[in-house]
C-alpha cells in the first residue's frame, strides 16, 4: 500500500457547504469536493403580470393591422398559444422558447411591432427556468 505524501486538497472557492435562499427539493451535497447544482425560480406575480401586459399590448397592435398582412393572423395565433402557458412556464420551456422566437420573427417585418414582440420575448423568457 502506497504512503500518501500529499496533504488533503482544499475545496475550491470560499464558500463550502449548502447555501439556500429559497425553497429547495432534492439532494444536497456538502461533502468535501462534491458538486451539486440546484436552481430555484421564484416567479413573482409582478413578473407574470408584466408578461401578460406585454402580450396584450402586442395583441392590440396586431389587431389594428389585422387583414392587411397574412403574418398578423399567424402572430395572433402564436399569442393565443403562448398566453395559456404563462400559468406554467416551466412545464415545457423549450416549446415556449420556440414559439416566442417564431413570434418575434413574424413581427420582424413590421417596425412598429418588432419592439413590442421583443418586449414579449424578454418578459416571457424571464419566467422560464435557466433564464
Amino acid at each position: 500500500m502506497a504512503i500518501r505524501r500529499q496533504s488533503d486538497p482544499v475545496p475550491s472557492g470560499p464558500n463550502f457547504g449548502i447555501i439556500n435562499t429559497g425553497h429547495m427539493t432534492g439532494p444536497a451535497q456538502a461533502a468535501p469536493f462534491s458538486q451539486n447544482a440546484t436552481q430555484t425560480n421564484n416567479i413573482t406575480n409582478e413578473a407574470v403580470d408584466k408578461a401578460r401586459e406585454s402580450i396584450e399590448d402586442l395583441r392590440r397592435r396586431l389587431e389594428r393591422l389585422r387583414g392587411q398582412y397574412p403574418e398578423v393572423d399567424a402572430a395572433l395565433r402564436d399569442l393565443d398559444m403562448i398566453t395559456p402557458r404563462l400559468d406554467e412556464p416551466e412545464r415545457d420551456p423549450g416549446t415556449l422558447r420556440y414559439m416566442i422566437q417564431n413570434l418575434v420573427e413574424r413581427c420582424g417585418g413590421f417596425p412598429n411591432l418588432v419592439a413590442a414582440a421583443q418586449l414579449v420575448q424578454s418578459t416571457v423568457l424571464a419566467l422560464l427556468p435557466g433564464s
